[in-house]
């Protein structure tokens, strides 16, 4: 789902990088200093929107925000008693330049805003299948900025998993608002959610399931195996897939009758992923061996849509 080092340079080093040259950078103008102070403002508003906030807390996105009112204050200090305007080309060209980088950061944010609204695409209300824990969404969302799985919707090479485009993953976090113990750990059991009893989101008749495949220490993945170890569930009219789920968790079989709320297996790390987390998406039924290629469906919890960095659970 991530990459650590893209996670650290765009929530950690790039906004510190920022706020430093802010707080403490030689501004030719105030013109400089307001388009400095926007663009690291904006740029801390892009990546709360498509950052992975449970790499590292959510927390400190308070912090980073108190920083910024900090670096605004010196920056201001020292650029109130000096020219309004650059005072030549150069000068104008760079001060420029900064403010494009800042529409640009802005534009990003306004695009992830808009991912977090409902698609033209029918919606089931579900059962959030996760308790007694606190769950974020990593990738969830009407757009690719906030969920990757948005690649399948109209690419004719994904067309037999079409029906996950608007799927979500979840992970758990800790006390601290970590998904793990370390970045990102080899053993799976030292990810939060691994273990974690999966309920069935919906009544229906167990379509199919996975049970076999073992699970895999972070990064390595089964791309042989996308879903790994799964339940595909008829809900009446759609279906539901919970995937990379433990090896032998799994509590149901084909056929057999659930309830909404039955733990029908665990969270573990099989099949396509590259750490412990749950993927759920409904679709419209598929057929043959394109099963999972049916009409991608938008779901809702409680009424609220699963976007990235939305908050679940809390028992």
């Amino acid at each position: 789902m991530i990459l650590l080092g893209t996670v650290l340079l765009l929530q950690l080093a790039a906004p510190v990088a920022l706020l430093a040259w802010l707080s403490a950078g030689t501004f030719t103008s105030r013109a400089e200093t307001i388009a400095t102070a926007l663009l690291a403002a904006l740029w801390l508003l892009a990546i709360e929107r498509i950052g992975f906030w449970y790499v590292l807390p959510r927390w400190l996105l308070w912090v980073l925000a108190a920083a910024w009112l900090g670096a605004v204050w010196q920056a201001w200090r020292k650029a109130r008693s000096g020219r309004a305007w650059p005072a030549n080309g150069r000068l104008r060209l760079r001060t420029a330049t900064i403010g494009l980088v800042a529409l640009g950061s802005g534009a990003i944010w306004i695009a992830a805003l808009a991912g977090r609204s409902a698609p033209a695409a029918d919606a089931v209300d579900l059962a959030f299948p996760l308790r007694q824990g606190h769950f974020v969404v990593a990738n969830g969302g009407s757009n690719v900025l906030i969920n990757a799985h948005l690649e399948t919707l109209d690419d004719p090479r994904f067309a037999p998993v079409r029906g996950q485009a608007y799927a979500i993953d979840v992970v758990a976090v800790n006390a601290i608002g970590t998904h793990a113990t370390g970045l990102l750990p080899a053993d799976p059991a030292r990810y939060v959610i691994y273990g974690v009893p999966v309920h069935a989101p919906c009544a229906g008749t167990v379509a199919q399931i996975e049970n076999t495949l073992p699970d895999l220490s972070p990064p390595q993945s089964d791309a042989r195996n996308p879903a790994g170890n799964s339940i595909l569930i008829d809900c009446g009219g759609f279906t539901v897939l919970l995937a990379h789920l433990r090896q032998g968790s799994v509590r149901v079989r084909p056929g057999q009758r659930v309830s909404e709320g039955e733990v029908i297996g665990a969270v573990g790390n099989s099949g396509n992923t590259d750490e412990p987390h749950l993927h759920l998406h409904a679709q419209r039924p598929g057929s043959g061996a394109m099963m999972l290629g049916g009409e991608p469906l938008w779901m809702r919890f409680d009424g609220t849509s699963p976007v990235r960095n939305e908050r679940f659970g809390g028992n």
